[in-house]
This record gives structure tokens, sequence and C-alpha cells, in this order.
């Protein structure tokens, strides 16, 4: 909102003129109070958008010409109705204002929320675009979520003899960002750096996040290194670069640095910290952090509690979480969801449906998440009835298309015995994904059902799922007596499928071998594999030692090799 010192001092249409400027025109959500000026009336942001549109009609009705300025802060006022707009863009080709450029601006922004199409009709239509023309353009793309395209009025304005102000540069950087586009990214950097424009801490904040969300965290820290005067958003957006690359001693001392440099964190910047120490499984520095939120005042705030309860149940100190949990009020749904999903995964499995009856008490509607950890804690605790009111509880909620749900269902019957309604659940699913595939091929597999597996797998093929890790799943299923279509499907991955065997699956196949009892044929494959065998499997290969008649030499050579 415009200071009440600067509208005294500026003519209306001068002050809109620069508010629009300075890249903060009028938004829609606000009210508009009615100015009479010489020229006409000018409507100002105050509060709601329907009065303005309504007040706007009433100056037609008492035949009071508007503005260009007027006609801007309509289009902006009625950006949710897609008719109005049309009819106000009709309008302002009746009084003569489609060739003003702030009127075209605000009409590409507003266009571009239902779509791009009649926005870059109107843009390529503009002859004399000026550089707020182009900079809205690119950013009507980026927020649509065209990112390609966004670089297309970019590089084009350039074409045209327009020099991309700041603003420009801060809107293309997320494009980059979006479609890892680090070279693009690079030549905004250097063209940043060739027109002075690096000076702006918004444009290097920019340039540090995308360097960092494309893999290049090197980059980044320098960009960042060389801001002059850093604000918290620098900071804030390293620390969150280096969690995300699982740099997490870097973000913790980034986090010391800041505070050091008398920046103090914020919700969003404390909450990455916690993230990074539930990585570095350093629980010492977790309980030390844990006091230093407890002195700052952020107890009370749910999604810093949330991710301490994430820290603690993924140190397994349970009890520790537990208690945060208890002594939050209010919970929020994030916040019961991660309690439950802490015992589910913790092997407490009736301490998970203890917190589910807490919650259903305090009248708080579970989500789908919360529903996948109750499946796991019933499945892990064989509480078939328990189970199966869940079940009834998901369908009644209608979330019966979620693919996680579906995954969860499935494992759960057939880990109680009961593949046939494992199958059941599958067929009914309208939409099979990946993981529904895989979790009913790997439901088969552990079973024993290897021909089931198979022909599962390439029901996934025929519907035009192209695999990759579910391998794991079908070579574990061939394991049972398909030695021959082990092999195949083994060499089909890389070779037909592009899928490059990791650990797993190289020891999915030394246990199908050993399985067999073709232990030396199974050393040899060993011996063989492009990388480093782990203990896995040894392990597995010295268990197939035991089970078949081998010679000592083999069997000491396969245990000299699992304890080095």
């Amino acid at each position: 909102m415009i200071k009440n010192e600067i509208r005294e001092t500026l003519p209306l249409p001068t002050r809109i003129a620069l508010v629009r400027l300075q890249g903060i025109i009028m938004t829609a959500h606000v009210e508009l109070e009615l100015v009479r000026l010489d020229d006409g009336y000018v409507l100002v942001t105050k509060n709601q958008s329907v009065e303005a549109i309504n007040l706007f009609k009433t100056m037609l009705r008492n035949e009071n010409k508007p503005n260009y300025v007027t006609v801007l802060s309509v289009i902006r006022a009625s950006e949710k109705w897609q008719p109005m707009v049309r009819g106000i863009h009709g309008f302002t080709i009746k009084m003569g204002f489609e060739l003003e450029l702030p009127v075209v601006t605000a009409l590409v922004g507003v266009y571009s929320i239902w779509g791009m199409v009649t926005a870059w009709k109107l843009f390529n239509h503009t002859k004399d675009k000026d550089v707020i023309l182009w900079s809205a353009m690119v950013s009507a793309c980026v927020k649509s979520g065209e990112y390609v395209a966004a670089i297309e009025p970019f590089r084009k304005m350039q074409f045209c003899g327009v020099e991309p102000n700041y603003v420009s540069i801060v809107g293309i950087v997320p494009a980059c960002v979006n479609i890892g586009a680090l070279r693009v990214g690079k030549e905004i950097h250097a063209y940043s750096i060739k027109v002075s424009s690096i000076s702006h801490v918004n444009i290097q904040n920019s340039l540090v996040d995308m360097y960092a969300k494309c893999g290049s965290l090197k980059a980044s820290v320098t960009v960042f290194r060389g801001i002059e005067k850093k604000d918290f958003v620098s900071w804030r957006t390293l620390i969150h670069g280096c969690v995300e690359n699982d740099r997490f001693n870097e973000a913790l001392s980034l986090f010391y640095e800041m505070r050091y440099c008398c920046f103090e964190p914020d919700e969003s910047a404390i909450r990455e910290v916690i993230g990074a120490l539930s990585k570095l499984d350093e629980i010492k520095i977790g309980q030390c952090f844990h006091s230093f939120v407890l002195k700052q005042g952020y107890l009370g705030c749910v999604s810093v509690v949330t991710a301490l309860l994430h820290m603690y149940s993924g140190f397994g100190d349970i009890e520790s979480a537990r208690s945060l949990f208890d002594h939050l009020k209010p919970k929020d749904l994030i916040t019961w969801s991660t309690m439950i999903a802490a015992y589910a995964q913790s092997e407490c499995p009736s301490d998970a449906l203890d917190i589910y009856q807490q919650m259903q008490s305090a009248n708080e509607k579970p989500n789908e998440i919360i529903y996948v950890s109750l499946i796991q804690a019933c499945s892990s605790m064989a509480a078939e009835e328990i189970g199966e009111g869940i079940h009834a509880q998901v369908i009644k909620s209608g979330n019966t298309s979620n693919a996680f749900l579906i995954s969860s269902l499935i494992d759960m019957y057939c880990k109680l015995g009961r593949i046939s309604q494992g199958e059941a659940i599958f067929s009914e699913c309208p939409n099979k994904d990946l993981i529904c595939w895989s979790s009913m091929i790997n439901v088969y597999g552990i079973n024993g059902h290897g021909h089931e597996a198979l022909k599962c797998f390439l029901g996934m093929l025929k519907s035009g799922i192209k695999p990759n890790d579910v391998f794991i799943s079908v070579l574990s299923a061939c394991s049972h007596f398909l030695e021959y279509e082990g092999w195949n499907w083994f060499h089909a991955m890389e070779e037909r499928f592009g899928v490059t065997p990791k650990l797993a699956h190289y020891a999915c196949m030394v246990d199908m071998l050993s399985r067999q009892g073709n232990i030396e044929e199974a050393l040899e494959f060993v011996n063989n594999m492009p990388i480093e065998p782990d203990k896995r499997i040894w392990g597995t290969l010295l268990a197939g030692c035991r089970k078949t008649r081998v010679s000592v030499e083999i069997s000491e050579t396969v245990a000299n090799r699992l304890l080095l």
C-alpha cells in the first residue's frame, strides 16, 4: 500500500503508474475507492474487487468517461471472471485504449490465468513493446508453467533492442530452475554481470537458488559469497540448497554463520536445519538444536515441532517424539500423521493405532498418508479385523484410487495370507500405475508364485508402463525355479529397457543361482560383476554354500570375503 505522504505529493495517475513500474500493480482481491479527477475517474485499491466493478458500472451509468488508468484497475479487479475480462477488453478497444501499453500488459497478465493462447495473441499483435510488457510475458509464461516458452520472449526482447531489467531477469531464472536449463541460467548470469544488474540482491538470490536446484552447488556458493549485502533470503536460499543437495554439514555450518552475522532464523530456516540434522543422525546436536528452538520460542509453531518429530523418530528416539507430540496444542493433520507414521515404522504398531484413536476423538479426519501408516501397522501386527475396518474407512473416504493406499492394502492382505483379496483390490483399481503393478508382482514373488509374477509383469508392459526398479521383484520371483526366465529378464533390463543393474539386482541373481545349487556359477557371476559386491551379496552366497554340497575351498573363499 502506498503511504499517505506519497499520495499527497503526486498526481493519482502518476502514483498508479509508479506502482506498476515497481512491479506491485493493484491486485485483484482489493477494495477500490472512487476518486474524482479533471479527466474522469480513477479506481484506487483498498479492499474488494466486486465493489470496484460495481463502482465502474455506476460510473458508466452516470456517463462519466473513464481514463485508461481506471480501466487498468478494473481489469485487475475482474481477473477471477473471464467473461468480465473479455467484456472490459472489448470496452478498451471501443474507447481506444487497446494501444496503451499498461492496458495491454494488464490484459496479458490476466488472460494468462486461464491459459496462454489469448495472452500470446494479444502480446504478438502489440507492435511497440516496452520492457515492462516483455517482462510481463516472461512472468506469465513462468506462472503458467510454460517454462521453455518463457525463454523465447526473454531472448527476443534483446534481439529487438530492448534491454531486460532486473524484473525480467528475476522472472526468467525460475524457468531455468524448473526445466534444469543450467546452460541458459549461466547465460542469464553472464548477461546480468554485463549490464551490471548483478548488484541487485534479488537477482543474486535467484541465481543462488538456480545453481543449487540445478545441482551446481559450488557455483551457488560462489554467487552467495559474492553478495555484498546479503539479506535473510540469501542465507535461507543457500541453506535450502545445501539440504536439497545432501550437503547437510554445510547447511548446519551456514546456519551458525548466519547467526554470527546477526541474522535470526525464521520458521522455514529452522525447519531446514532440523531436516539436515535428521539426515546427519547426530542426536546430541539435534537435542541442542531442540533447546535452541525452545529458547527462540518456536515450540508453539506446529511446523517446527513436526520437523522435530521427524528428527527424533529418525533417530529412533520415539519417547522424545511422543513427549513433544503430547505437549503440542493444537495439533494439525501433519502432526498426527507424523506421529502415527513414526510408531508404524518403529515396530510399535499398537501405539500407532492408539494415536489414531486419539485423533478420531479430536474429530480430525485422516488423509491418505495416515491411512497408509495405519495399514502398515495392521500388517505388522497381523491385525486382520482392524485392517478390514481401516479398509472400509478408505472406501468410505473415496480414496480408492490412491496408488500408495492400493499398494498398502494389497501388501497387508497378502501378508495376512489372503492373496485372493489382494488380487481383487488390484483388479478393481481403475488406473494402475507402476506402484500398484510393482506391489502385486512383489506379493507373487514373496509367496513363491513366480509364474503369476511374470504374468503380472507382462501385463504391466502391455499396459504401456515402463519398468524401473520393479525388476528387483521380477528377478526375485524368478528365484523360485525360473532360472531361464531370470537370465532373460536380467539381460533385457539394460538392453531393452535401459535400466542399469544395481547391487539389489545382482543380489537377486546370486540368490537365484544359489537356490538352484549353482554355487560355482554364482561365485563366477559375483567375481565378474562390474561393481563391487557388498556384504549382502556375499552373505547370500554363503547361505547357498551351507545348503549345497560345495568344496571347503569355495566356502572359505566366500566367508573370507564376507569378513573383509
